[in-house]
């Protein structure tokens, strides 16, 4: 999970430092914002995010649409996950060292947004939003139409990390297979190994399919199956030690850790009128 980062304080937050490169608008005139991979060059390259410290007069949400990324915010790797994005306010110093992963860079204009953008934190990128940011990026529709879509898109970027549990929906037919058994069954404890043999593949060959297809190991999604599950038994009322053993796990401190690992609260904290 990525660090929330201290608001810095300064006449930098508002461009005013003349040693920091400072782009060009990136959101066009009339419009709310704009979202962009990292990996592709632009028109406006210029105004692309680089290795080198600077900073933008737009906010920018950066976020991983496949496994992780970091960018480095006034000196300080902030570090994100899928689900999560990192708010840069606009003058902020960062900087971009990989361009070539599947980080994408969502640049709003402040004035779209007057209420927020104060400081540095994590938000929640959840899955409609940057389906809908990325399908904005490429299709063509009338203007008002846009905005409005912009609009929907800002107010359902959250200030809450990590209480959505995101499932990367996986490419590959073989990687389908086995995620649509562990959305079903997320106790089931067959291992990777088991699911080579089934499907008549290499264990490393399976390994390597399923990162590049859901940007996670086959462990990793599995525990998010089972967390995601766990979080609507536990909005239902279910007690803690019921639902881990309904998720797959043989004890409760052993669940408490891993929900407390991928939703960044403990059971407990979820739902503190909850008993095991």
């Amino acid at each position: 999970m990525g660090r929330q980062l201290p608001a810095r304080e300064g006449p930098s937050r508002h461009l005013a430092s003349a040693a920091l490169p400072v782009t060009g608008a990136t959101v066009p005139e009339g419009y709310l914002l704009r979202a962009r991979f990292l990996k592709y060059a632009y028109e406006d390259e210029q105004n692309s995010c680089t290795a080198k410290p600077h900073a933008h007069p737009e906010h920018v949400v950066f976020w991983p649409e496949r496994g992780s990324g970091s960018v480095e915010v006034n000196g300080m790797e902030q570090s994100v996950s899928l689900g999560q994005g990192v708010w840069v306010p606009a003058g902020e110093p960062h900087s971009v060292s990989d361009r070539d992963g599947d980080m994408v860079a969502l640049h709003i204009a402040p004035e779209a947004v007057p209420w927020r953008g104060t400081e540095v934190k994590l938000v929640t990128m959840l899955v409609a939003v940057r389906e809908l940011l990325l399908y904005l990026a490429d299709a063509g529709m009338p203007r008002e139409q846009r905005v409005q879509a912009q609009r929907v898109c800002l107010s359902l970027i959250s200030d809450e990390p990590g209480s959505v549990v995101q499932l990367p929906v996986p490419h590959d037919a073989r990687i389908v297979e086995i995620c649509r058994a562990l959305v079903a069954d997320p106790a089931d404890d067959q291992t990777i190994e088991h699911w080579a043999v089934r499907l008549s593949v290499s264990s490393r060959t399976l390994a390597r399919a399923f990162r590049d297809s859901t940007g996670m190991t086959f462990s990793q999604w599995r525990t998010c199956a089972r967390m995601d599950l766990a979080v609507h038994l536990l909005d239902r009322g279910l007690p803690v030690g019921e639902v881990a053993r309904r998720v797959g796990y043989a004890t409760v401190p052993a669940f408490s850790s891993a929900f407390q690992r991928v939703v960044g609260k403990s059971p407990r904290e979820f739902h503190p009128v909850l008993s095991a």
